[in-house]
């Protein structure tokens, strides 16, 4: 099996069953910045009334020893029971994942955990009954225990050890159905009848020298959900995996989660989600086939399961104090909301699932977190962190006299506002571009003047800086991709957003102002090629020559194409770019030893989501073949999301030399939903 953990999450509620890792290194997490580091346990009997049992590898082989804490030393303490729990190797435990469904299958044992995928309904526009169901803070699994060939009753159970030192274990309980749960936030639980719970300071405590569980002890941080399956017999039995916070969650600006409207409690999440288990499984099923990611090779296929995965266990759905819905997708690891270079490259999935919420964090960035500098408008480089709004017009990152990390980002954040707005504009909401059409030649402007030379290139800095410089999004990198004036990187960037202003404002009535965004844009072109050297390609920086090359110079040909730009129409850009980026391939400059893409010559620091973006370029937009050569780019990207002991945090982006080193339980990863829409072979 691969060994990487997945983010099993709901929409909308922070929340991840992560598993896949071995060891303890998943669990049930609520707003974590990482896997929730809990033992899970998912195990069989190794024969009927064995006593020992074998489970899926995703617990630690050393339990806590919580018993020695009431015993008191060892003089008089009872002999602890040897350990009846072994993990099966991985090695012989099969694996099938894809958007919705992770399966595990060994010996009689089979284990699928099915997370929710497919419409997010507007609050408010949309039937609330569609709303309740989709908001659900509840994954869902089916645990299959084959006993066809038994002698006898085999006995199996599935459960978790407890991580908050502020809440015990409890038994959860309603019409219909038995779980186990931790205080208030997170439960285990089925509909299948005869399941008992267990609760105690670890297996060998619960079930060691035969012992029955549900003898209603209540100390511990372990709990067990305990099936028996008659012999002859093959049962499945469905359990939800469920979250709930209720109390507000952001300040200072009070919000709470919206599924609070329908779901008071644990109680109320585990009875709907098994109530309705059968149409909610149905329903992201064939979510799960309308988008088409099984028509991917299988490393692709991989990744962009995992990134979709992750993508939503980084979103809140809230509501404020007066009822409005406030979407957040938090920045992972960092847990910065709403990061606005995050924002654009999540746009080309939120408009295919669910648009509004794109809509949503492009009009609270305009009338909260907009800002003027020098040269006209501009916007935050994020919303706050952790659950903290910033002060309006302020981000939790960017500070002034600073070269590198932690500056601003004032250029390149004005770009992504407007392109985020031209990726929801494409989806037919042209009353919306109308509504904003001051705000779309405000932006115009504060690009023009920002270009003082009228080349089409930003080629000054924010006075915010105050003696620092500018950067982009790749704040971790060197100059080569870390500055922003002359980058030829937001170049081809600023050249999408003013083709796209060009039609979307001569569209609005603005002529002269269309008329300039378009001079502009030709003035972008011709800056990139008066740039391009005697070896075929363009510097990084446009105002020096001699510089390193990079692959993310072709980044914006997709947000372009993407927002409605015929990209064919410009054929010297185009095949411009195409030399460059076949010259930076081929001659190993922008190549790992594994073959894995360097965005940066001069920078083993990589990031997968900006991989995948230029991939689709490359093969969609610039016609290089989907080769051998592009398979084993593939093969490199996903085996670096299976490294031995990185890949517990699921999904990552910054990679230094193939190994995850920043930037992860990262919801940027869905740039690779771009990969469906390319027409070649996939």
């Amino acid at each position: 099996m691969d060994i990487t953990n997945v983010q099993h999450s709901p929409m909308g509620a922070h929340a991840s069953f992560t598993l896949g890792h071995p060891g303890p290194h998943g669990g049930l997490g609520l707003g974590l910045a990482g896997p929730a580091g809990q033992s899970v346990y998912v195990a069989v009997e190794d024969a009927p009334g064995s006593g020992t049992y074998h489970a899926l590898p995703f617990f630690a082989a050393d339990q806590d020893d919580q018993l020695a804490r009431f015993q008191g030393g060892e003089e008089g303490r009872p002999p602890v029971p040897a350990g009846p729990l072994t993990a099966f190797s991985a090695d012989r435990v099969e694996q099938v994942l894809d958007p919705v469904t992770d399966r595990w299958t060994v010996g009689p044992l089979d284990f699928a955990v099915h997370s929710p995928l497919g419409a997010l309904p507007e609050p408010g526009a949309a039937p609330d009954e569609a709303l309740r169901r989709a908001v659900l803070p509840a994954v869902l699994a089916e645990f299959t225990v084959d006993n066809t060939g038994g002698s006898g009753p085999l006995r199996a159970f599935v459960g978790y050890a407890g991580s908050d030192p502020y809440a015990g274990m409890r038994a959860v309980e309603g019409p219909g159905f038995t779980g186990i749960g931790e205080g208030t936030r997170t439960a285990i639980t089925t509909d299948a009848p005869g399941a008992r719970t267990a609760i105690g300071f670890d297996i060998p405590f619960i079930l060691g020298d035969g012992r029955h569980p549900g003898d209603g002890f209540g100390l511990g941080q372990t709990g067990l959900l305990v099936f028996e399956v008659p012999p002859g017999e093959r049962r499945t039995h469905r359990l939800a995996l469920c979250f709930h916070t209720a109390e507000y969650l952001t300040a200072p600006e009070r919000c709470r989660y919206l599924y609070n409207r329908y779901y008071p409690d644990l109680e109320e999440v585990a009875a709907t989600a098994l109530a309705e288990f059968d149409a909610l499984l149905a329903d992201w099923r064939r979510a799960c086939d309308a988008l088409g990611a099984a028509a991917l090779g299988e490393d692709r296929a991989f990744m962009l399961a995992l990134a979709i995965r992750s993508y939503y266990g980084s979103t809140e759905l809230l509501e404020d104090a007066e009822g409005r819905p406030v979407w957040i997708v938090n920045e992972g690891e960092f847990r910065m909301m709403n990061t606005l270079d995050l924002t654009v490259d999540h746009s080309f999935f939120e408009a295919r699932q669910h648009p509004w919420t794109l809509r949503n964090v492009l009009e609270r960035q305009l009338a909260h977190y907009s800002y003027t500098d020098r040269y006209g408008i501009s916007f935050t480089h994020d919303m706050g962190v952790a659950n903290v709004w910033s002060p309006h017009g302020r981000s939790s990152y960017e500070r002034p006299g600073l070269t590198d990390c932690f500056s601003y980002m004032t250029g390149e954040q004005l770009l992504n506002w407007v392109l985020a707005a031209a990726v929801y504009a494409a989806t037919g909401d042209t009353a919306w571009c109308a509504a904003h059409a001051p705000a779309l030649r405000a932006c115009l402007d504060s690009m023009l003047a920002r270009d003082p030379g009228a080349d089409g290139v930003q080629t000054v800095d924010s006075d915010l800086v105050a003696g620092g410089a500018e950067i982009t999004t790749y704040d971790s990198l060197d100059t080569s991709l870390g500055q922003a004036r002359s980058s030829s990187y937001l170049a081809v960037k600023g050249w999408a957003a003013y083709r796209w202003l060009e039609r979307t404002l001569h569209a609005l009535g603005d002529p002269e102002a269309a008329a300039e965004a378009g001079f502009r844009a030709g003035r972008a072109v011709k800056a990139l090629l008066s740039s391009v050297g005697p070896d075929g390609t363009v510097p990084a920086l446009l105002d020096e020559p001699d510089g390193a090359r990079i692959i993310p110079v072709v980044e914006g040909l997709a947000l372009a194409h993407l927002t409605g730009t015929d990209v064919r129409s410009e054929p010297e850009l185009t095949a411009a770019l195409r030399r460059h980026l076949l010259a930076v391939l081929h001659s190993g400059r922008c190549r790992f030893p594994d073959g894995g893409w360097k965005l940066s010559e001069t920078s083993d620091n990589s990031w997968l989501s900006k991989i995948y973006l230029c991939q689709y370029v490359a093969r969609e937009l610039l016609g290089i073949p989907d080769d051998a050569d592009m398979a084993a780019a593939d093969r490199a990207h996903a085996d670096w999301l299976r490294h031995p002991t990185e890949s517990r945090w699921s999904w990552s982006d910054q990679m230094i030399s193939g190994v995850a080193a920043g930037s992860r339980y990262y919801p940027r990863g869905v740039t690779a939903v771009t990969w469906l829409l390319e027409d070649g072979p996939r």
